[in-house]
């Protein structure tokens, strides 16, 4: 079988159409739920900026998948799957949600989606709000154990290493992780679990907040974390890829690269190899 490739928003909304989906028609290529979330929630600045109109990537996202990429399950939906099954999934792509893009036609009128997109950001305040609080928390230790001196020279530090340093944390603290996190099925969970792939995914966040923070200072706070929340799916979905097609160097690479170094990272469709080819 064909190795799966995750594009994530930078590239998706990047590549022209026509290139797309010549790429898409030819390799084996997976959507994460984060991207379709991403097109529905983009910021246009009231038509100023028209690559990002939502009614235009929701459209371009349309065409994609008709043209043969696959769309992805949700990470919310992925730990119930795990939960409910008690093993790890064997596949982030949603067969049936491809197949009702195949079928269907979605509903790209302008006042549907402006509706639905204020329902989806709702729906992510609380990982949002709790991705910050927990951050904040982090940081919050980290001056209370006068380790601010120590943070900040790792700051400086090359960003893969520096996320290598948060993911090996994040291991240690499995066992506690999970048990906060998934309190019902803590015991059973396993490191080969998309769930735990996720949580350490996120925690290394976490911790990289609170360095960022203890070097840049409390202006930090009040940034929009909301796309770093999407872009931990894009990586986590690697757990279950073979490769990943993006150019958001801030996040995307440097974690991913840490997270699976094991795992292909390109940054443009030329360069993916005939391993990713379907024919």
């Amino acid at each position: 079988m064909p190795k799966l490739l995750v594009i994530d928003k930078n590239r998706f909304q990047g590549i022209p159409p026509v290139l797309l989906l010549e790429f898409v028609k030819n390799y084996r290529v997976v959507l994460p739920y984060s991207l379709c979330v991403e097109c529905l929630m983009s910021d246009d600045d009231k038509g100023m900026r028209p690559t990002k109109d939502p009614v235009v990537l929701l459209k371009k996202l349309d065409n994609v998948v008709k043209a043969g990429a696959y769309v992805g399950y949700s990470s919310a939906k992925l730990f119930q799957k795990e939960r409910e099954t008690l093993r790890a999934v064997d596949s982030v792509v949603d067969k049936e949600g491809t197949q009702n893009f195949w079928e269907g036609t979605i509903n790209v009128e302008r006042n549907f989606v402006q509706e639905e997109a204020k329902r989806c950001q709702a729906s992510f305040e609380p990982i949002i709000g709790l991705s910050r609080q927990f951050a904040m928390t982090y940081f919050g230790n980290v001056q209370k154990k006068d380790l601010c001196s120590e943070f900040r020279g790792d700051r400086e530090t090359c960003d893969i290493e520096r996320f290598k340093k948060w993911l090996e944390v994040a291991d240690k603290m499995k066992d506690a992780l999970l048990v906060h996190s998934f309190p019902d099925v803590a015991s059973t969970i396993e490191t080969d679990w998309y769930t735990w792939q996720f949580v350490r995914i996120w925690w290394a966040w976490i911790i990289d907040w609170a360095c960022r923070r203890n070097y840049s200072g409390p202006l930090i706070e009040n940034q929009d974390i909301s796309n770093d929340i999407y872009d931990m799916e894009y990586v986590a979905y690697l757990s279950r890829a073979d490769g990943i097609l993006t150019r958001d160097k801030s996040l995307v690479v440097p974690l991913a690269k840490a997270a699976f170094p094991d795992r292909d990272v390109f940054s443009c469709i030329e360069d993916v190899p005939k391993s990713y080819r379907t024919e």
